[in-house]
């Protein structure tokens, strides 16, 4: 069986060829950046109530919403569903959760965020859909 590469023999992937030269770009051309839609804001306030919260506490929200009917089953589940021991964040590193306990605070927010934007990048769209019922639950509730 022959493998064969990808790119034509003969060029290298580390020459880059620049047709027309940039100027150069300057930090403040950087820093402008567009402002955030409203929605957007409201969102990421929504989610701080949940930035710093304990398991414990979790699990009791949900256990209320979910009697009151405002969470389905799958929702429920998942928040009340203890963490795993470790967790990969969007960069690839590992996160020791091991040292998690029913009384320390955790960021269950951005776990979530992070969690729903992985399912989404791997093509897990059932987890995606799942973690992102959770996010939806967690801006109604706040």
């Amino acid at each position: 069986m022959e493998i064969f590469p990808i790119q034509p023999v003969g060029i290298s992937p580390l020459k880059l060829r620049e047709s027309s030269p940039q100027p150069d770009v300057k930090m403040s051309d950087l820093a402008s950046k567009a402002p955030t839609s409203k929605d957007q804001e409201v969102f990421e306030e929504a989610l701080s109530v949940f930035a710093s919260m304990t398991p414990r506490r979790l699990r009791e929200i949900a256990s209320e919403s979910f009697q009151k009917d405002e969470i389905d089953e799958g929702t429920f589940r998942e928040l009340s569903t203890e963490l795993p021991l470790q967790a990969v964040d969007r960069n690839g590193n590992v996160a020791d959760l091991s040292t998690l306990t029913d009384d320390t605070h955790f960021d269950y927010a951005e776990y979530y965020k992070t969690q729903q934007s992985l399912a989404e990048m791997i093509g897990d769209m059932d987890m995606a859909d799942s973690y992102s019922k959770v996010l939806d639950f967690f801006t109604r509730t706040s």
